[in-house]
């Protein structure tokens, strides 16, 4: 014979009728797993890496403003070689003109 499963009256409702808690089901308990020991603590040396790491950036940003210094040095260059091969390009449209006019007179 199965024994009556006792509840637990938790307080009343509006009606005046007692209020039971619901029966709670228990999950059998897992078997236990076999655990790896544990690892001893390795002190690191954070502030090494700290600044290993703001050093490198410093480093990034030094060679970023390398980079674009280096870049428009090209760029200014550039805009010298064209000027340059303009002016050359009419001082020989000029003096083919000139070369022109004295071989004809």
């Amino acid at each position: 014979m199965t024994e009556p499963v006792q509840r637990q009256q938790i307080g009343y409702d509006l009606a005046g009728n007692p209020m039971y808690a619901a029966p709670v089901q228990y999950a059998p308990a897992p078997a236990p797993v076999a655990q790896a020991p544990l690892q001893p603590i390795v002190a690191r040396p954070w502030g090494a890496y700290l600044a290993g790491g703001c050093l490198a950036l410093v480093a990034l940003v030094v060679v970023g403003f390398v980079v674009v210094a280096v870049l428009i040095g090209l760029s200014i260059a550039l805009v010298v070689l064209a000027i340059a091969v303009v002016a050359l390009v009419i001082c020989l449209l000029v003096l083919r003109d000139m070369w022109r006019t004295s071989r004809k007179g």
